[in-house]
């Protein structure tokens, strides 16, 4: 997989291609957002990872580049547990990691790096672009799929301490 970002403006860009089973699919738009995609067949002879390249080669030209380790921040999704954790709970942060995924490969904005449970809290871990951006479209996912109660959100660039984005510390008081 290549994933190459480019800032224009305010507007944070994002291309991406990947192989499956004889097939390169690229995938491009405005971080946050779902973006197009099209399908490129492999040729027999070919490398994929060729294809791919050939792909790449006029966005490159025209300042897309891959993102620095440390030009990404972490998000992360904390539940409380009992102890360890139960089998449900697992699940669970399974669950959750394989929604992250979706959710965020699927607006450019991100990964999933792994989970973790420890004594209390059970934590998924994500590299994400715009951080802002990404616990939007994490809390929306999980509301969607009725993951969100219990949840906390929160997000971190370079050495900060982790702030809590969700839930919000002064929710909006509904009339």
């Amino acid at each position: 997989m290549l994933k190459l970002y480019k800032k224009d403006g305010d507007t944070l860009r994002y291309w991406e291609a990947w192989e499956h089973e004889g097939v390169v699919t690229v995938h491009w738009g405005t971080v946050g957002d779902g973006g197009e995609q099209k399908a490129v067949p492999v040729p027999p002879d070919e490398d994929p990872d060729m294809v791919i390249a050939q792909e790449a080669e006029a966005l490159v030209d025209a300042g897309y580049d891959e993102p620095e380790p440390d030009a990404m921040a972490v998000l992360l999704v904390e539940y409380t547990v009992q102890g360890k954790g139960t089998g449900h709970d697992f699940e669970q942060r399974n669950a959750v990691e394989e929604l992250l995924t979706d959710a965020l490969g699927w607006t450019g904005n991100g990964e999933v790096e792994g989970g973790e449970t420890e004594a209390g809290v059970m934590r998924v871990h994500c590299r994400v672009m715009d951080p802002d951006t990404a616990a939007r479209t994490v809390v929306e996912a999980l509301d969607a799929e009725e993951l969100l109660e219990g949840a906390r959100v929160l997000v971190a660039r370079g050495d900060e301490k982790p702030r809590v984005v969700h839930p919000p510390l002064f929710p909006v008081l509904k009339s």
